[in-house]
């Protein structure tokens, strides 16, 4: 695994371990992610078969269907994920790879935790080497589950939340307290999860300083008014052209998945259809925010996303949505933005410090 500026967690001085610690507040970011992932996979559930009592057949579908699909596609990059780390473990046990596929659904967080607890107990024993060891191993994981849980969040919760608001928007009766605390539930997890995922890759960064409270608090804040805004809006529409709503999210994924295969060229695996099923993914979250792919300057790119997915939004609130929920969303779109540049000029580990 490589990093920028040469640095590699393998070749990283042992000794040099108090620079890099497993904090409390971490470890807390890991349980409330792990909480979030459960409580999201019990709700999703509850509400297929929720629909199935209601008689709503075509809605409980839907909604299994929107659960069986991503959770085949990050099976897929999950077990791409483990034939890499585990390339140099001899001999390769497929059972103990399915083991771990069939584990990572619901309990993929139990091995970041696990090394947390591993590093605890080294720590309190003054083992330095084991303790770092237990600290790149921690990362490794953290950075991978974080990969996966934004794909979860986009391509398996998306779907069904704006099915489940578009019912809603239509027939207003139909929502009840119980789905009142999914969509309270979905906003806050969508918003987490990019937090997590952001933060995992600044710190299996050696080179980079970790995002401070004050700016996981800003992250969190600006990213829960974008996937609001978008989510509300798409689903709005929907509501109205359900069909043509479906077509252009295909189109507009298909072109983002396209985008970022031929310019950023992520190297996920030797396979260049499994690199682009993973630019496919990256196209699903492409259609609520922008995220990167690789480690590389991207103002000019949040520039030209947050542009187009702004006039996106004005132009369907136009001619779709009524005039007081336009102007909600469209303004909840434009404080999303001011707060991510406020984050950039002043919570940024790159500009200031990290230190809350």
């Amino acid at each position: 695994m490589d990093f920028a500026n040469g640095l590699r967690l393998d070749n990283v001085d042992s000794a040099n371990v108090a620079s890099y610690q497993i904090t409390v507040f971490s470890s807390t970011l890991t349980v409330i992610s792990a909480l979030m992932r459960f409580i999201t996979i019990i709700l999703n559930w509850c509400l297929a078969y929720d629909y199935w009592i209601s008689k709503s057949f075509a809605y409980c579908y839907w909604t299994i269907l929107s659960i069986v699909l991503p959770m085949i596609l990050t099976s897929m990059i999950y077990s791409a994920i483990l034939v890499i780390t585990n390339v140099k473990n001899k001999p390769y046990n497929p059972w103990d790879h399915v083991r771990k596929l069939v584990l990572s659904y619901l309990f993929r967080d139990a091995r970041t935790l696990n090394w947390a607890l591993q590093y605890n107990e080294a720590k309190k024993h003054g083992d330095k080497v084991t303790q770092f060891q237990c600290y790149r191993d921690y990362l490794k994981e953290e950075c991978n589950v974080g990969l996966l849980r934004l794909f979860d969040t986009f391509s398996e919760t998306a779907p069904q939340k704006i099915l489940q608001l578009a019912i809603v928007l239509r027939y207003i009766k139909t929502l009840t307290y119980f789905r009142a605390i999914t969509f309270s539930i979905y906003f806050l997890s969508i918003a987490w999860g990019l937090v997590s995922y952001n933060r995992s890759n600044r710190l299996v960064q050696l080179d980079k300083h970790d995002i401070g409270t004050r700016g996981v608090i800003i992250q969190f804040w600006f990213l829960l008014c974008f996937s609001v805004s978008r989510t509300v809006c798409i689903a709005y529409v929907a509501s109205q052209v359900p069909m043509e709503t479906s077509i252009a999210s295909i189109i507009q994924i298909i072109l983002s998945a396209t985008l970022v295969f031929v310019f950023d060229q992520p190297k996920f695996s030797k396979s260049a259809i499994m690199n682009y099923i993973l630019c496919l993914a990256f196209g699903v979250v492409y259609l609520f925010i922008y995220t990167p792919v690789k480690d590389a300057p991207t103002k000019f790119k949040y520039l030209l996303y947050l542009t187009f997915c702004l006039l996106q939004n004005i132009i369907l609130c136009i001619f779709y949505i009524p005039l007081y929920l336009s102007i909600a969303l469209i303004v909840l779109y434009l404080i999303g933005i001011a707060l991510m540049i406020y984050y950039y000029l002043q919570c940024h580990p790159g500009i200031t410090s990290s230190v809350f």
